[in-house]
């Protein structure tokens, strides 16, 4: 889900900045819903707010507001002979789309309330629930972080970090030294970096479209180990995959985890060799039974 990629927070409310949210696609998910089973909730994806009768769901719908950056999920079911409703909250505010073994749900305001979607179950239907971002645009295959912490090097493809300098190193992307000259972080073994500087969010389209000029082996312009909440960098991996990175700090007062200290926030987007995560599936399994 948009957990996001973030430009750190600041000494004074450290509250971390999302930069990436409002073109990072939500990551589709598919939820089963059983017959006579209230589907349960989703771990780490959707936070489940209760199941409702309906007049309690009214009561509930008119003294409660979807939180900002929230989006609700209803899906409505009979359950032993009564109307439920199980209210699941998600974490994002883009324009979903939904289906319901493949027909195309639209949009509905309840109680004229902004950000919620209306799932139908029929009685005695199985049905596979499918969430997926309505603006699409580019998918994101991987997030991570580069500890700033690392004394060493990291592949961005595989998240894989490495100590000291062995073969395999060869295909890390970024070097962070910690001592010496030159601290900070390094681009390596053909990894280059541009900072953005169009107009509108990075896509993967506009990394793509960065004049070969502006790419180099430096993070230009990088405040180490704070950095700049509003710059953010296309970044070229050595195996050919374009992403962004932002730096997760951006104070040099830091009192947090010491691996946060000019550590480096990336993704990278879908594109042909690397691609895009799948659904996150429920198991059918997973269901609070009546």
């Amino acid at each position: 889900m948009i957990t996001g990629l973030v430009s750190g927070c600041d000494h004074t409310s450290c509250t971390p900045n999302p930069i990436v949210s409002a073109y990072e696609v939500y990551s589709p998910i598919v939820l089963a819903v059983l017959p006579e089973a209230a589907p349960k909730t989703i771990p780490g994806i959707a936070v489940s707010l209760g199941l409702f009768a309906a007049d309690a769901l009214a009561k509930y719908l008119i003294d409660h507001t979807v939180p900002k950056d929230k989006t609700w999920l209803l899906v409505e079911q009979t359950l032993q002979g009564q109307q439920q409703t199980s209210v699941f909250e998600l974490n994002t505010d883009h324009e979903l789309k939904v289906s319901v073994n493949g027909a195309q749900l639209k949009h509905v305001d309840l109680y004229v309330t902004e950000r919620q979607i209306k799932v139908v179950i029929p009685p005695g239907t199985t049905a596979k629930v499918a969430v997926t971002d309505a603006k699409g645009g580019s998918s994101v295959a991987v997030r991570g972080t580069v500890p700033g912490d690392l004394d060493g090097s990291q592949d961005l493809d595989t998240g894989k970090t490495f100590q000291a300098d062995p073969p395999e190193a060869r295909t890390a992307d970024i070097r962070i030294k910690r001592v010496g000259i030159n601290i900070g972080p390094e681009l390596i073994n053909g990894a280059t970096a541009a900072e953005f500087t169009g107009t509108g969010q990075p896509t993967l389209s506009a990394c793509m479209s960065t004049p070969s000029t502006a790419w180099t082996s430096k993070f230009q312009e990088w405040h180490w180990p704070g950095g700049d909440k509003d710059r953010a960098w296309c970044i070229k991996t050595n195996a050919g995959h374009y992403g962004l990175a932002v730096p997760k700090v951006t104070s040099a007062f830091w009192a947090g985890p010491t691996a946060d200290f000019g550590a480096i926030s990336y993704l990278l987007w879908a594109q042909p060799g690397l691609a895009a995560a799948t659904a996150t599936p429920v198991p059918e399994a997973k269901n609070n039974r009546c």
